[in-house]
């Protein structure tokens, strides 16, 4: 895909902050295991705690989509990549569950201002381009989730505490965060004055809701899960492996870099359709054959699965006529996280109950809802998807 000059520069800057917001997430999510040997957690202990940080994401959202509905994405994405890179090295301070807690609320509430605000400048940016780039973005994010969960397992290999890494990813990050905000663009004038910040969501908008409830569940169990699945069940006695987490992102990756390309050739319709069996297929295929070799390809194939659905949802989200693409962008995300605030405790408590093999069948179920919801021609109807 090729962009003008006058692009480049706000294409680049705005994908340092998907890079980053990646790369901070997957730096927790590779030491979640830490987290619940230094704290002596059980599964439901821990999947109670992990709840904070998706209710701290779905909490702010509102307000997200007001503030940079009023200051502008490219102010609001500088600021919050900042604050998010501070609010990781917090994590690793907390030295009892109820700090731990804290700090993940904490950490949800700004990471979803990061969210909103760069989707909106990416939406800003496309407009500067020749065609989409909200996946191509969406890879970014992912890059940034492999280079995360690839320094956490090199610490984790040499010793390194988890404030140390912590410190260190955030010191990365925090420094050109605030810098490349100067290279960011303001975002479109408004066109349509009746478009509104706080609006009762349309039909289309909560389908599309609902689409992102069902991939973000299944990403956030992959983020959330692999890690211990990976030990538990393949390598019991093992402090942790990030191997079928990296298999995953990496994937991921791949299936973002191509997805803008995917989706005009196949449409958005076809496209979920493909992403609902790889997710099915893939993590069914890790469950039912538990050998190490086996499961890496299932988690890749999942990545694959989970790649597009949200760059799918909120490019379309981002073009409504009856909101403002930021208050949109929210509120289809304010129904799509609800998968991750229902997600780590309902999983962490079926594990507990079940095991954790067995707890995990749920994205499988999750990955042929996407998959039929768009072969039934649900979104077709409502026009979101051709």
């Amino acid at each position: 895909m090729f962009f003008r000059l006058h692009s480049l520069r706000p294409r680049l800057a705005v994908s340092f902050s998907f890079f980053a917001c990646g790369f901070l997430f997957a730096s927790w999510a590779a030491r979640i295991p830490a987290f619940k040997d230094q704290l002596s957690l059980d599964e439901a202990q821990l999947g109670g705690i992990l709840f904070m940080l998706p209710l701290g994401s779905i909490l702010a959202l509102p307000l997200a989509g007001w503030v940079v509905d009023r200051i502008g994405s490219r102010h609001v994405t500088a600021v919050s990549t900042f604050l998010y890179a501070v609010s990781l090295w917090s994590l690793s301070q907390a030295t009892d569950a109820f700090g731990l807690a804290l700090g993940l609320f904490v950490f949800g509430f700004v990471g979803d201002f990061l969210n909103i605000s760069m989707n909106t400048q990416g939406l800003s940016v496309q407009q500067l381009g020749e065609g989409p780039i909200l996946s191509g973005l969406h890879a970014q994010w992912s890059l940034g989730a492999f280079a995360g969960a690839f320094l956490a397992g090199w610490c984790w290999q040499r010793g390194l505490s988890t404030a140390l890494h912590f410190q260190m990813v955030a010191l990365l990050v925090s420094i050109p965060a605030l810098a490349v905000g100067f290279w960011m663009v303001p975002d479109p004038a408004k066109e349509d004055s009746n478009r509104k910040v706080y609006a009762r969501p349309d039909r289309a908008l909560l389908l599309l809701g609902v689409i992102c409830f069902c991939n973000t569940l299944a990403e956030g169990a992959m983020a959330d899960w692999s890690s211990l699945y990976y030990r538990e069940v393949l390598s019991p006695g093992v402090g942790t492996r990030t191997t079928g987490y990296v298999a995953f992102t990496v994937a991921m990756a791949l299936g973002r870099f191509l997805g803008d390309g995917l989706m005009q050739r196949l449409g958005h319709r076809n496209t979920l359709i493909l992403n609902g069996t790889l997710i099915a297929a893939g993590l069914a295929l890790a469950l039912a054959f538990p050998l190490p070799w086996v499961v890496i390809v299932g988690f890749a194939l999942t990545g694959l699965g989970v790649s597009s659905v949200i760059p799918i949802a909120y490019g379309i989200a981002g073009g409504s006529k009856r909101m403002a693409p930021a208050a949109a962008l929210a509120m289809v995300s304010a129904i799509g996280f609800t998968g991750f605030l229902v997600g780590p405790p309902m999983i962490g408590l079926l594990a507990h109950q079940v095991g954790l093999r067995h707890a995990l069948w749920i994205v499988v179920a999750l990955g042929c809802v996407i998959g039929i919801s768009a072969k039934k021609g649900m979104a077709a109807r409502q026009g979101l998807v051709h």
